[in-house]
């Protein structure tokens, strides 16, 4: 599979409203081969977690998922760690996976249907119906051409091109939408690590509470630090 080709094809894609719908979360990781390649990769996952805690630690966090301020605040919290150590964000990590997408592909055709598996398997919802009117675009490519779009097929993805131009058009889309969509999906993503955070916690109250027989204490999960916890 040509590497130019299969670069330019995520670029044509990159618009598509589909790709940025996450409703559920999901972590990926590369396969890695070798004890000394894998110990590695450890070894550097531990040491980013720990300064990620280091820089959690200097900002204190409201534990309160049902206030959109709290959650935009723990958003922009995270988004500033992970700029600072280079940690992907949702997002990117579902773009990079869909960017290397059908790396053993023949042709465009097998390059879309993993790219459309691969985002039914994290639970990406195509509301706009943007990969059925892809693969008929690439339908009238191909029958222009008389034959498979490859992937270093510099004519035929210039056709292509403008097919996704056109679908994108006709679906409203364009960069300031994908990146409203992105800001929408880490928000969400957000909301929900702030819920389980804030769900530990009161059930840790409560624990607490039950074991040093304390049930009349009354305690605001939103006042706690938890920073000397980390």
């Amino acid at each position: 599979m040509a590497a130019a080709g299969r670069t330019r094809l995520c670029q044509l894609l990159r618009t598509r409203a589909g790709s940025y719908l996450p409703t559920a979360s999901r972590s990926f990781s590369a396969a890695v081969q070798g004890d000394d390649v894998v110990k590695q990769a450890f070894v550097n996952q531990q040491t980013k977690f720990r300064a990620f805690l280091g820089e959690l630690a200097k900002v204190k966090i409201t534990l309160d998922s049902e206030d959109p301020k709290a959650v935009k605040e723990y958003a922009t919290t995270m988004k500033n760690i992970r700029t600072k150590l280079v940690i992907p964000s949702y997002t990117e990590k579902i773009s990079d996976l869909l960017d290397a997408a059908g790396d053993d592909a023949p042709d465009v055709r097998s390059y879309l249907e993993t790219q459309t598996r691969l985002r039914s398997e994290v639970g990406i919802q195509d509301d706009l119906g943007a990969d059925k009117l892809t693969l008929e675009a690439l339908d009238k490519v191909e029958k222009s051409l008389g034959k498979p779009l490859l992937l270093d097929d510099k004519q035929g993805l210039t056709m292509l091109s403008k097919e996704i131009d056109e679908i994108n058009k006709k679906l409203g889309l364009d960069e300031a939408l994908l990146e409203k969509l992105e800001e929408e999906v880490e928000l969400a993503v957000a909301k929900g690590e702030l819920e389980d955070l804030t769900k530990e916690a009161r059930e840790k109250i409560e624990t607490y509470k039950r074991r040093d027989e304390l049930d009349s204490l009354v305690v605001d999960a939103k006042e706690l630090d938890y920073r000397p916890y980390l």
